[in-house]
């Protein structure tokens, strides 16, 4: 009896903790990620350099 009533109280455990982490991770996926701009540099100088690459080799 009490065996059966412990497996019941695991199952109840884990279908909250598996419900809890989905909600997370569901909630995660709905935030807009964004990158901010470095300080002090204005967004159309970041536009600009967005498809360029700043550090250049010399061979």
């Amino acid at each position: 009896m009490v065996i059966t009533i412990m497996v019941i109280v695991v199952v109840i455990m884990t279908i909250v903790i598996a419900a809890a982490f989905g909600l997370a991770v569901s909630k995660g996926y709905s935030v807009k990620h964004t990158v901010d701009p470095l300080p002090g540099q204005d967004q159309n100088e970041w536009a600009e350099k967005e498809g360029t690459n700043e550090r250049t080799e010399s061979k």
